[in-house]
């Protein structure tokens, strides 16, 4: 029986456009989109980043070294709050489900977005906890966030749900018996839930 249903922000919760998030580093740097692209999605620096091992204000000092970023904390903060839109619906599943399941949020991401959006959002308080790469010290490729999403649901790992929109992060989930659900949208996520037993008292047909 499922328990625990587990959220992924990014692409799940939020649309996420990362060109947006380049467009606005790139208006005050030096480079192009292209080359801070480069630079930053996927690299090393990037993903310490996301650990919480380089904060907002040393990324910002890193970033002027290398391409000549002109930026202050409020305004990469804002350029990552401009770089995600909210997903409606899945906030009515949200609070559909609350009440009924222990709901959790799990999410790679870097600790100013964290504060400046996720907070923010308007199903927060619904999430009994939140694990979050930069205080795990690791990325969702790694198990140890998927331990964590073990240790605070209180429950087994085969009651537990984890949706993500990345097949690996899926996978890496159900290694540790997880029951992992890749996102593609809305309808073949709600078949997936009822799949696994989830009820929804037919409020999400498609």
């Amino acid at each position: 029986m499922i328990k625990t249903i587990t959220f992924d922000f990014g692409g799940v919760l939020y649309d996420y456009y990362g060109e947006r998030l380049l467009s606005e580093l790139a208006s005050s740097s030096k480079e192009t989109i292209d080359n801070l692209k480069a630079v930053l999605q996927g690299s090393e620096l990037d993903r310490a980043h996301f650990r919480g091992e380089i904060k907002a204000a040393e990324l910002l000092e890193i970033l002027e070294d290398m391409v000549g970023l002109k930026m202050i904390e409020d305004e990469l903060a804002s350029a990552y709050a401009n770089s995600v839109e909210p997903k409606e619906e899945m906030f009515d599943l949200v609070r559909e489900l609350n009440g009924h399941y222990n709901l959790q949020l799990y999410s790679d991401t870097p600790k100013i977005l964290y504060d400046r959006v996720m907070t923010d959002m308007p199903i927060f308080d619904l999430f009994s906890s939140a694990t979050l790469s930069f205080e795990v010290g690791q990325l969702k490729d790694s198990p140890e966030g998927h331990k964590e999403v073990i240790k605070k649901a209180g429950h087994s790992a085969e009651e537990i749900v984890f949706i993500d929109d990345r097949e690996e992060f899926v996978e890496q989930a159900s290694e540790l018996g997880i029951k992992g659900i890749k996102f593609t949208g809305m309808s073949k996520l709600i078949d997936d839930l009822t799949e696994l037993g989830v009820k929804l008292d037919g409020k999400f047909d498609f």
